[in-house]
């Protein structure tokens, strides 16, 4: 049996480790903001001149369900373009007409907020000082140049953060904060401010965890629930990623709270059909250590791909890959028809060079 005497050495020995520990954890340095000292200064953007991304994100190929998570460049975390006075005024309209609707913050989440509304004034007046700054003259304010309008962003402040932050930027901003409901290790949604619902309401989903918002997802709890669980545990603060995902709908509304019809009166006009794309970010903020999640949304008219063929080819070979249950989530049987038809028209047969052999005489059999 062990003496007394090396008893005593061991829990000395123990104590005296943990105690290290402790130290070593508490003497690091503390991240207390994110740090956007290598972001490159854009001052000569301008901002009613230009254009929206034309993202692209489809693929041809054998459907594939994938979180497509890929690296962010800091300098692209947020962006600027000439749909940004347009937005803006959305934006306004509806934080004054239907504010429950695009704006909510559960009890808790203020501090994250907060932290979430530095980390994008730090990033805005560093990517594009010429169109944000802070007042000399006027401490603790920024002025927004391209709409004309200052905020107070030091404390006490005037409005909840996340309404300021969805001032300045294009984004809709969301914030999931860990183990604040049942499980620990699960993620609720806690805070946001969403100009561009597609098909539900914010009032409903806030406090909901991951799995829940994305329940109605075909697939989502056999391939991707364990996946992003995962990644939300491990999402660093140095890591900030980025992914894209889109689907259709059949008019130009931004703010589309009701469910996307499952069916119309009359085939949709090929003019009238819209790519709703998002471009969505994600970091961890160091303080709160909340997940901040970014998401802006273009409309795009599916006509204009017209000249792009090497993207429309890809893009409807996309759809006709769809798994069944994913091409009723996303109404082909409303649109496949009046797009296929459409795209049968323009392509008259057109296949990209870099398709083999064997593709191009299969795809043009079966045109």
């Amino acid at each position: 049996m062990m003496s007394a005497r090396v008893l005593l050495s061991v829990v000395l020995a123990l104590t005296l480790y943990g105690v290290l520990a402790v130290w070593r954890y508490f003497s690091k340095p503390k991240i207390l903001a994110l740090d956007f000292s290598d972001v490159t200064p854009f001052p000569g953007l301008d901002a009613s001149k230009t254009l929206p991304f034309p993202y692209r994100p489809f693929r041809a190929g054998r459907y594939t369900m994938t979180m497509g998570i890929r690296k962010m460049p800091e300098d692209d975390w947020l962006v600027i373009d000439n749909l940004y006075k347009q937005e803006q005024e959305l934006r306004r309209h509806l934080l004054k007409t239907d504010r429950d609707g695009v704006m909510q913050c559960l009890p808790g989440a203020e501090e994250a907020c907060k932290e979430a509304l530095q980390a994008i004034v730090d990033f805005v007046t560093r990517r594009f000082p010429s169109h944000f700054y802070l007042l000399k003259d006027k401490p603790g304010h920024i002025y927004n140049a391209i709409t004309d309008r200052t905020f107070k962003i030091a404390e006490p402040l005037q409005q909840n953060p996340l309404e300021i932050g969805a001032q300045l930027v294009m984004e809709d901003i969301n914030l999931l904060i860990q183990g604040v409901g049942e499980q620990p290790n699960e993620y609720y949604l806690q805070a946001s401010y969403s100009m561009a619902p597609a098909g539900w309401y914010i009032q409903e989903r806030i406090g909901w965890p991951l799995w829940r918002i994305h329940h109605p997802v075909p697939m989502w709890n056999e391939k991707l629930k364990k996946p992003m669980e995962k990644f939300f545990l491990g999402l660093k603060v140095s890591s900030p990623v980025q992914r894209n995902n889109y689907f259709m709908q059949m008019d130009d509304t931004m703010f589309q709270q009701e469910p996307f019809p499952d069916s119309l009166p009359h085939p949709p006009k090929i003019e009238n059909i819209r790519i709703r794309h998002e471009r969505q970010t994600l970091r961890r903020l160091p303080r709160t250590r909340a997940v901040m999640f970014m998401v802006r949304t273009y409309l795009t008219p599916v006509i204009d791909l017209k000249d792009e063929k090497d993207n429309l080819w890809a893009f409807r070979e996309a759809v006709n890959a769809w798994p069944p249950e994913m091409a009723k989530y996303k109404g082909r049987h409303v649109w496949g028809e009046v797009f296929g038809e459409w795209c049968q028209k323009v392509l008259c047969g057109y296949i990209p060079e870099e398709e083999s052999g064997d593709e191009r005489t299969k795809a043009l059999g079966a045109a």
